[in-house]
């Protein structure tokens, strides 16, 4: 089990530089999703026997907060903004809004796969129809600034899930979580990370540097459609674009003096890394490998550059 969401994100909302807040109509909306896969489940007291207690996903929930935040009883805000015991419901609607994350964080921890997939879906939908920044992906809320960026990172993380690509998967959550932490260097190298471990997983290669796997991605006529003249220049200077920016700005090849690297380029990078999975994992289906399932490695490659 990893961190839950205001413990990642801790230092950034001490400092109040992280943008997060939730209604009273978002909260209650949140609830009504909760309580829909407040599904049966059951646990293990200690691990020195094999007693199983049977119990609910929601009350498994609120003793985790319990151990997750160190205290004896949940407390959130009423009406008067005094902080007072409360069971789960009231503190989804009174508690800060980092905890509300945290609750469907831990909710993911308790539910199969398919559900905790729809589960996300559900409160993806209210984030949405809400206009809340946030959305909800592989069990962790990450920021979005448009509809556009927003649908083309979810898209690219579901095709992940879909081709069980995990090394990728976790390479783009660290990503974005780097981005949310303002550790812009982390943000850019992870999503370049991603990228390469997709183009590994295409392949079905368990090495190589991005500029290897891309001419590796031409000898399999990958860009075959494209005309002749074309399709060398757009592996070279399209799909080589996010390594660029990796070797560049985060990597090696700095010079001697550190750049410190604004977020704008962080979130650049990001976006460029979830539109090149979306290509290259769609194109390899279209060229009929949608049974694919190489192994990739997540260790770093020596760079290109």
């Amino acid at each position: 089990m990893g961190a839950v969401f205001s413990k990642r994100h801790e230092k950034l909302i001490f400092e109040k530089r992280i943008g997060l807040s939730l209604s009273k109509r978002v909260r209650k909306r949140i609830w009504h999703v909760l309580i829909v896969y407040d599904y049966p489940c059951s646990y293990q007291p200690s691990p020195y026997d094999n007693w199983i207690e049977n119990s609910q996903v929601l009350d498994e929930v609120a003793r985790e907060l319990l151990r997750r935040y160190g205290i004896d009883e949940l407390k959130a805000f009423n009406d008067k903004d005094e902080q007072i015991p409360v069971d789960l419901n009231g503190f989804v609607n009174g508690c800060y809004p980092a905890q509300v994350f945290d609750v469907c964080e831990l909710c993911c921890e308790y539910l199969e796969d398919k559900e905790e997939y729809a589960f996300q879906q559900n409160v993806n939908r209210v984030l949405d129809e809400e206009e809340v920044p946030w959305r909800f992906a592989d069990g962790q809320f990450f920021k979005v600034d448009s509809t556009f960026l927003s649908e083309v990172i979810s898209h690219s993380h579901e095709l992940l899930r879909q081709v069980g690509c995990a090394g990728a998967i976790q390479e783009f959550t660290d990503a974005r979580n780097d981005l949310t932490s303002e550790d812009f260097k982390g943000a850019i190298h992870n999503s370049c990370k991603a990228f390469e471990s997709v183009l590994k997983f295409v392949l079905r290669e368990e090495s190589g540097n991005a500029s290897t796997l891309i001419r590796k991605l031409e000898g399999i006529g990958f860009f075959a459609d494209l005309p002749e003249g074309i399709a060398k220049p757009f592996s070279g200077q399209v799909l080589m674009s996010l390594p660029f920016i990796r070797n560049r700005l985060s990597g090696h090849g700095q010079g001697e003096e550190i750049m410190n690297i604004p977020k704008e380029y962080a979130k650049l990078t990001l976006h460029m890394a979830a539109a090149l999975i979306q290509f290259v994992i769609e194109r390899s289906l279209a060229m009929g490998n949608g049974e694919t399932q190489g192994t990739v490695s997540d260790g770093d490659d020596d760079l290109p550059f």
